[in-house]
């Protein structure tokens, strides 16, 4: 995984000395940032002989909430803190920094992805909504033309590769997930509907809110990686990425599992006892470089599926036109 620390601040504080107004405001907001950042090391202080004194888990709770919310409020009025946060230039372990982006994550990107995954069916189809609930980690998917969208429809050449994994956490503490890319649309000529297939799984994958790029080479690769392949005539196919925390809070390892490209997400999750904290998807339907990955990858036929075409009734098996008084 790689440290959320992002880049150094370029941010230019506008000029004092021009505006009477601004400069008189900028002097308030200080003081009360002093004051505040004065309250916090008092918080931290009385934290710290807590926890020396073996406080009750209850307490030690309580206390770093009242240190947590006085270093967001000494800082939450700085331009440059609030300049930094739009442009991604932050460390999540600051307090004001996990406080403003988890307050982004659970706005307006949090309504997207759950209106979408329902619109779109994903939930039900993959996992009940009840055992999903609300995704607590912000993930995103990027491919070869960046950061996708959930719900956009790509060209399947620009996964080819695997996908990369931002998943943007707020724990302090590592936890190891398990990652799976799931295809929910695979046709079954079988039972002549449709089935979920698995393109990828990698457990032991650890995030924090120190870290913030998913290292998947680290992680243990229950299941190779296999590119999007959504055959010729069939309808847009449902790719989703699911990040699932391993058991005991992320600190159980998952380094075997029976697992198979046929199973169920639903079953996946309860044998392994995974709990859902990010999801994000994309679409794909057939183009030409699918026949590639099946050739090239899959070391097979590329299928073509469609309705059948039935001869006209007045067409022979000669393929001449019958006569009136044959067309019975």
């Amino acid at each position: 995984m790689v440290r959320a620390m992002r880049h150094q601040s370029t941010y230019k504080q506008p000029a004092t000395g021009v505006n009477q107004a601004y400069d008189e405001a900028l002097q308030v907001i200080r003081a009360y940032s002093e004051q505040k950042a004065h309250e916090a090391t008092l918080a931290h202080t009385e934290l710290q002989k807590a926890q020396d004194s073996g406080a009750d888990a209850s307490t030690l709770s309580a206390l770093k909430k009242k240190w947590f919310d006085l270093r967001v409020e000494s800082r939450i009025n700085d331009g440059e803190v609030l300049w930094n946060a739009r442009n991604g230039r932050f460390d999540l372990t600051e307090p004001v920094y996990e406080h403003l982006k988890q307050n982004e994550w659970q706005g307006r990107p949090l309504e997207i992805l759950m209106q979408r995954l329902l619109q779109m069916f994903v939930l039900p189809d993959m996992l009940d909504p009840r055992f999903v609930g609300t995704p607590e980690s912000q993930l995103n998917l990027k491919l070869e033309q960046g950061v996708v969208e959930p719900g956009s429809v790509v060209d399947p050449a620009s996964a080819r590769e695997r996908p990369g994994i931002e998943l943007m956490t707020f724990h302090d503490e590592p936890r190891m997930h398990t990652i799976a890319m799931v295809d929910l649309d695979e046709p079954c000529e079988a039972e002549q509907t449709f089935r979920e297939q698995f393109h990828w799984i990698v457990s032991n994958v650890r995030a924090s809110k120190m870290q913030n790029t998913a290292d998947t080479g680290a992680g243990t690769e229950l299941l190779e990686y296999v590119p999007p392949h959504p055959a010729h005539g069939t309808p847009m196919h449902r790719y989703v990425v699911a990040v699932l925390e391993q058991p005991n809070n992320g600190q159980r390892r998952l380094d075997s599992a029976r697992v198979s490209r046929d199973m169920t997400m639903r079953d996946f999750v309860t044998e392994h006892s995974l709990r859902v904290v990010g999801l994000s998807f994309f679409r794909a339907a057939w183009t030409e470089s699918v026949d590639d990955v099946y050739r090239d990858v899959l070391k097979q036929a590329a299928p073509r599926y469609g309705p059948i075409t039935m001869p006209p009734k007045n067409v022979g098996p000669d393929g001449r036109m019958k006569y009136a008084y044959e067309n019975r």
